[in-house]
């Protein structure tokens, strides 16, 4: 009998079963239950940053953290607190998401063992951004702290912050490796200071969560390789299996078409 793969959800909660200006959003949560109960080997934890409902903590192992680093944070603080072995596959997963279908799950962790140079997988592509370490990061303007990227690196990771690169990107919604293969990078960094208010009144949600985005595209991009770097789909928060949503919306003002630049060899899923 083979050995069934070790499966980790790390579920960044947040809007929990209220977002997209809907209440009783339970379609997520409700399949996660079933995917553990069903699934012996599948684990399901939530990394909180508000008190979850009682649907959460009746139902899975959580932890709450303090609001900082938004979902790099959360899966950081979780992951430090967790003893998983190397091979377990990890799936890191926001709450406010569509999920059109589960066979993701297999798709990739089939994917991890037939191709061990593939580390991370994404939904669909992010924009690639070339950046210059040692630059003043545009969040520091807001902060009024004169810090470069590296700066917001955890000071055991600051070394890998050097020179200019162009990095790809996983959106925090949904992406998938191994522990191991986090390990390798020191886990992830993120901007560690709590949102401020900006000009037109609203939070500093996007500077804080895209300078912790491309922080660790930076470093997945110069460790693992743009060969180790893997999507579902060629557009930008959509593939056959799921919707990213933004902050808790399905549509945005704004919707970008297919990255048609995209190799086909760094898509397992579908272009679209």
């Amino acid at each position: 009998m083979s050995k069934q793969p070790k499966i980790q959800f790390v579920v960044c909660g947040w809007w929990y079963d209220e977002w997209d200006g809907k209440k009783d959003q339970t379609d997520f949560i409700e399949a996660l239950i079933e995917l553990q109960k069903d699934n012996e080997n599948l684990n399901v934890m939530w990394t909180c940053h508000k008190t979850p409902p009682k649907v959460i903590t009746d139902n899975f192992d959580y932890k709450e953290y303090e609001n900082i680093g938004l979902e790099w944070g959360a899966y950081d603080k979780v992951l430090n607190d967790m003893d998983l072995d190397d091979d377990t596959n990890l799936f890191f997963i926001q709450d406010d998401m569509v999920i059109h279908d589960w066979s993701f799950i297999n798709l990739c962790v089939d994917h991890f063992n037939l191709n061990p140079t593939t580390k991370i997988i994404g939904n669909g592509w992010n924009y690639p951004w070339d950046i210059n370490p040692l630059d003043e990061a545009r969040l520091s303007y807001w902060l009024k702290t004169n810090d470069t990227w590296r700066d917001y690196a955890k000071p055991e990771n600051q070394h890998l912050y050097e020179e200019p690169l162009q990095c790809w990107s996983m959106r925090g919604s949904f992406f998938a490796s191994k522990m191991g293969y986090i390990r390798e990078v020191g886990g992830f960094d993120y901007v560690n200071y709590p949102l401020i208010e900006m000009p037109d009144g609203s939070d500093s949600r996007d500077p804080n969560g895209n300078t912790s985005e491309y922080l660790n595209g930076y470093k997945f991009t110069k460790v693992f390789g743009k060969q180790g770097m893997k999507y579902l789909s060629d557009q930008y928060r959509f593939s056959k299996y799921m919707t990213e949503c933004g902050a808790g919306q399905t549509r945005l003002k704004y919707e970008e078409p297919p990255f048609r630049e995209l190799p086909d060899e760094c898509i397992i899923g579908e272009r679209m």
